[in-house]
């Protein structure tokens, strides 16, 4: 039998550590309990307790005086000077009996049990016919020669007293099983979000991290969290589909000059058996492999550039005069293709680290060059707010606009253009580095073409 409710014990211990919303559904039922435990207490010490104090004292007080009384009077005048109280406002009985047991007073018994004042006790008396009893609440004294009892008829109080405690029970009870139903909705409700958050972490524990939680925009607690949540499930999502995304890419920008350097180290084998290496064989070996550490070491700086967050290097400078400079560099390539560069530039003062903001701008105009046409104008527009660099080439779809900052990801899916497809992750790193926003949109929209970057510089002003 023991073993039976010990074991019985331990699973209600268990199933109570268990289920923690249970838990909190009777804390909340209990504290309500309890507040309304503390209101009917204070409502008693503040109406019924008062009146009770009220006439104990007034009993005592009558008490006192009757003392005082007995001290300026012979002992032959006291029972002449006695005040039958009991139909009186203040209800006061007193009787006297002396000590040959002799009684004076309204009442017709004088018990010997009651405690010496101030201490009160109830006792009961016959009133009427003897068919009514009365209980009285009293204390008897001492005075020349007699015993002296006064009492007070409290039962109208006692009687108050004891529906007040029976209508405090029942409210406390049915305050309890009503306090449950808030606390049921309150469970109801946050179990319906954690089973949502539950359902969404199976899902990620399973590999599919395509499920968000549901939310309805009530902007609550659990909302927000919720909204927490699904940001960073979207940005889980978009590390692993870049992940997947450059591992394609790797795969694919490095398969193919491996295959040339195999294919030209196997005809240089062959050839070595009988005339000495041409030099223009080794060069070209030599690009690829500059080609492959040229990669490499631009991943290796875009992971240190989003790895950290130095500003140790930033300089107040004049950002048009870094933008100027970067038009000199790339200038002769757009008159390669007779492409136009058009500018309009205002002063405008900003903290950064130069060099980065020069490859900044240079990347973004050397991504206009490459893929415009020839013929083709390429605008560049610096404002107090604003870098803007617009060009009037076939423009990049609405779907690719973001993921064109991903690494190696090349919009041009054959891979012919040249590059890396790293050079706008970079102006990406470098931007967030500054403090800047940077907005893609189509130089125009209605014909959904040319390609325009914005990037807003209100953040870094000096």
């Amino acid at each position: 039998m023991n073993s039976l409710l010990n074991k019985s014990k331990q699973q209600l211990i268990g199933l109570w550590r268990r289920h923690s919303l249970w838990r909190l559904s009777l804390s909340i039922a209990a504290m309500l309990w309890l507040a309304v435990a503390v209101a009917l207490f204070t409502i008693y010490q503040l109406s019924i307790q008062p009146l009770i104090q009220s006439r104990q004292q007034i009993l005592l007080q009558h008490a006192q005086q009757l003392q005082s009384a007995s001290e300026t009077n012979s002992t032959n005048t006291l029972p002449h000077i006695l005040d039958d109280t009991l139909y009186s406002p203040q209800g006061i009985i007193t009787v006297l009996r002396s000590d040959g047991g002799q009684l004076y007073g309204s009442l017709n018994h004088f018990p010997s049990s009651l405690p010496q004042c101030p201490n009160l006790a109830p006792f009961p008396v016959i009133r009427g016919h003897g068919t009514n009893i009365v209980l009285l609440e009293g204390c008897q004294f001492d005075i020349k020669g007699y015993s002296v009892l006064v009492a007070t008829d409290s039962e109208y109080l006692w009687q108050v007293q004891d529906n007040f405690e029976n209508a405090a029970i029942v409210v406390l009870i049915c305050t309890f099983f009503i306090a449950l139903i808030p606390s049921w909705i309150i469970r109801r409700k946050m179990k319906l979000q954690l089973s949502g958050i539950h359902s969404v972490v199976s899902q990620i524990e399973q590999g599919h991290f395509n499920g968000r939680i549901h939310t309805n925009n009530s902007h609550d607690e659990w909302d927000n969290i919720a909204h927490y949540i699904n940001a960073m499930l979207d940005k889980i999502e978009s590390s692993i589909t870049q992940i997947q995304s450059v591992t394609d890419a790797i795969a694919h920008d490095l398969r193919t000059p491996l295959t040339r350097i195999k294919n030209r180290m196997t005809t240089l084998q062959h050839q070595s058996q009988q005339h000495p290496l041409p030099s223009e064989q080794i060069q070209q070996l030599q690009d690829d492999f500059d080609r492959l550490l040229q990669t490499f070491n631009a991943m290796l700086e875009l992971s240190k550039l989003e790895s950290g967050n130095d500003i140790s290097r930033f300089v107040d400078i004049e950002l048009s005069r870094i933008i100027t400079d970067a038009i000199d560099l790339i200038e002769p390539q757009f008159e390669d293709k007779q492409q136009s560069l058009i500018t309009q530039l205002e002063k405008v003062q900003f903290k950064g680290e130069p060099s980065l903001l020069f490859r900044l701008v240079y990347n973004l105009l050397d991504n206009a060059h490459k893929y415009c046409d020839e013929n083709t104008q390429v605008r560049l527009y610096l404002t107090q707010n604003a870098l803007i660099i617009e060009d009037d080439g076939p423009g990049v779809s609405a779907d690719q606009q973001q993921k064109i900052f991903q690494r190696l990801y090349r919009a041009d899916k054959s891979r012919t253009t040249p590059g890396f497809g790293l050079g706008l992750p970079l102006v990406a790193v470098v931007a967030q580095l500054h403090g800047m926003h940077i907005d893609v949109q189509f130089t125009h929209p209605q014909a959904a073409t040319g390609f325009k970057i914005v990037l807003h510089l209100s953040t870094i002003k000096v």
